[in-house]
């Protein structure tokens, strides 16, 4: 058989070109599909989601260099490609001004341009990935493990809700447009959504109905959390998709007929889905609509209405309103995660109590009158033990742990808690359940607790008294101490820090021949009212209770003084400066502050905050004998230079 040559060589280059533009890296192929641009209600970061080849982004795949004459950055995606939007994003508030995005077809690579305004340290500006999606992160975040929470799940609305309308310039457009655009005439469908809130505590706010998509694409995101973009039925349930961060606000029944009514806050939904009306097999209904410039509503119609919950994605952009009943295994995550660890952290009035898993989780949320249920659906395993241990004697103590056929359930009962919410970390893996304790519990709980210590536990034996012409006499308070253990950070506790430091007050102080007296010498609990009662005892020239600071956020440091009496003003000056003196951190200034122990007494009377245990670099100096002694030196030469000018 004769063989074609010109034939065989037009198949070989063929092959060659199949085979080398199926494994060319670089230009053969788009790696990198950018979908869209987030920008964060916090002013902190910018979320831009990418359907990627690869596992992660490479770190060769992106540059970046400092613009000219502009505080900002320029950062290349190289190998990528994005979807039509506007050129330029601009804000009038914030640290970040403006984000200019620019495709280069020839390189095939995409530009963003960040400018700040002239305050920002560009040193701030992180890069990172997440599950391969690009952040950009430009301000502090409050971390646990991870950079960033997302709120998915809130009982009040927050005053951090995005309100303000973000300037968009596009090439089409001259002028600048704000979306969305008010409009409050009335529809068939959106009368019907009126009617449902007629017998709710909601008030009517503005529907807006004509948001204008004509010369700015449906690609375009607004600095709202969530672009809700699809709706369908999916096996007796409502499927919901988006780009963004989905959060639910507490769900709300309303009755004649059944519906369940769930807000989807610092959202927008899509214009073609606004006023849309979808039907489940069973006759089940949901209406959705932009209820506020800033809220996505969705009106579940349905005998069971109860029953209906909401179902996050572990990639926290997408949501599932479903009858549990109706659940179905396809709905859920191919893989099996467990939890691998617990843990509970409070400051001042906020608890935190954290689910640890080893593989992104999908879960839903049930609120009724009397608990907040939260089901972990592909979730199968955890330590019984470890999580009675952690939730022990703590505001969570009353929480109930129970596996299911499928999934785990968590029950935490509403009682003595406010201001529920729910977090999970960007990565699915670490969830957080935050409660508030009321502040007519805590101040009942110390009522209670000042009536049965008196004389029992804790109870400082009288001093003998000193008159006032005695300017030699101080009294030294270690804040908290026994059951009471303060701020905590892991292993590292506010109780430890503030006795070791004020017992090298003690020290140093009457080695110079003053006379002082320590509300406590070892880990005891004493009450506020016992550590005035005892001071008062004394008559001491000055009274100084030492604290360590604590903070949600990782980022603040410093050392601040309080005081409240005006006989405490030029005390609490003296000392701070010493401090500052010694100490390299931030000075945080004076503050007037209403702390019992500094309002009830009659000498000169301070409290000393010598440091954040909230921020990791200065919690571990505030373990060091080096920073305990130059804090101790601080306070004892700020406490002898006023006396001194006392006499």
């Amino acid at each position: 058989m004769k063989i074609n040559i010109k034939h065989f060589y037009i198949v070989l280059i063929l092959f060659i070109t199949v085979f080398f533009n199926s494994f060319c890296p670089t230009g053969c192929a788009e790696l990198y599909k950018i979908k869209s641009v987030n920008f964060d209600i916090s002013n902190s970061l910018i979320f831009i989601p990418i359907k990627t080849t690869t596992i992660s982004i490479l770190t060769n795949d992106l540059k970046n260099t400092e613009l000219d004459g502009v505080n900002g950055v320029e950062l290349e995606l190289i190998n990528s490609s994005i979807a039509d939007m506007p050129d330029n994003y601009s804000f009038s508030e914030g640290y970040l001004k403006g984000v200019t995005i620019e495709k280069d077809t020839k390189k095939n690579s995409t530009k963003f341009k960040l400018t700040f305004n002239d305050k920002y340290n560009l040193s701030n500006l992180k890069i990172s990935t997440i599950n391969g999606n690009l952040i950009i992160t430009f301000a502090p975040l409050s971390p646990y493990n991870m950079n960033y929470y997302l709120n998915t799940y809130r009982e009040n609305e927050s005053s951090k809700d995005y309100k303000e309308n973000l300037v968009i310039t596009t090439k089409s457009v001259d002028s600048e447009q704000m979306i969305p655009v008010s409009n409050k005439t009335d529809n068939n469908s959106m009368s019907e959504i009126h009617k449902a809130f007629q017998n709710s505590n909601y008030q009517n706010g503005e529907i807006y109905t004509n948001l204008k998509v004509e010369e700015i694409t449906q690609n375009t995101r607004l600095r709202s959390k969530y672009y809700l973009f699809g709706a369908a039925p999916k096996d007796n349930t409502f499927k919901i998709t988006g780009v963004g961060t989905v959060a639910i606000q507490k769900p709300f029944l309303l009755a004649n007929p059944q519906r369940m009514v769930f807000d989807i806050p610092n959202s927008t939904i899509n214009p073609d889905l606004h006023g849309k009306e979808l039907t489940l097999d069973n006759g089940d209904i949901i209406r959705m609509a932009q209820f506020k410039p800033n809220t996505t509503r969705l009106v579940v119609t349905s005998e069971k209405a109860p029953q209906y919950m909401p179902v996050f994605q572990p990639d926290s952009q997408g949501l599932i309103i479903a009858n549990p009943q109706n659940l179905l295994t396809t709905h859920l995550p191919s893989y099996k995660t467990n939890i691998v660890k617990f843990n509970f952290q409070k400051s001042n009035l906020q608890n935190n109590l954290f689910f640890e898993f080893d593989k992104p989780v999908m879960y839903g949320i049930k609120r009724t009158t009397e608990s907040l249920y939260i089901y972990f659906l592909n979730a199968e395993k955890y330590n019984d033990s470890q999580f009675h241990s952690v939730i022990k004697n703590n505001i969570f103590s009353n929480t109930t742990m129970h596996l299911l056929s499928t999934g785990i359930r968590v029950k935490v009962p509403v009682e003595n808690k406010e201001n529920l919410n729910v977090y999970i970390s960007p990565d699915g893996k670490l969830f957080k359940i935050y409660a508030e304790i009321p502040k007519a519990v805590i101040e009942q709980k110390n009522a209670q607790k000042v009536k049965e210590l008196k004389k029992k536990e804790g109870t400082i034996n009288p001093a003998p008294k000193y008159t006032a012409n005695n300017h030699n006499i101080v009294v030294i308070d270690a804040g908290h101490g026994g059951k009471d253990y303060g701020a905590l950070r892991g292993d590292i506790n506010e109780k430890t820090i503030t006795l070791d430091v004020s017992k090298m007050v003690q020290s140093i102080l009457q080695k110079k021949g003053y006379k002082v007296y320590m509300t406590r010498t070892d880990d005891t609990y004493v009450s506020l009212e016992d550590r005035v009662n005892y001071s008062e005892g004394i008559n001491p020239t000055v009274f100084v209770s030492i604290h360590v600071n604590s903070c949600n956020s990782d980022s603040p440091k410093g050392i601040e003084t309080h005081y409240y009496n005006e006989n405490s003003i030029e005390l609490a000056d003296t000392v701070h400066k010493s401090l500052i003196k010694r100490i390299n951190t931030n000075n945080r200034g004076l503050f007037k502050s209403r702390f019992y122990v500094i309002n009830h007494t009659t000498a000169p009377s301070i409290l000393v905050e010598i440091g954040f245990i909230s921020n990791p670099t200065e919690r571990q100096e505030l373990t060091t004998l080096q920073r305990q002694q130059a804090t101790a030196e601080g306070i004892a030469d700020g406490i002898i230079e006023f006396i001194k000018g006392l006499k």
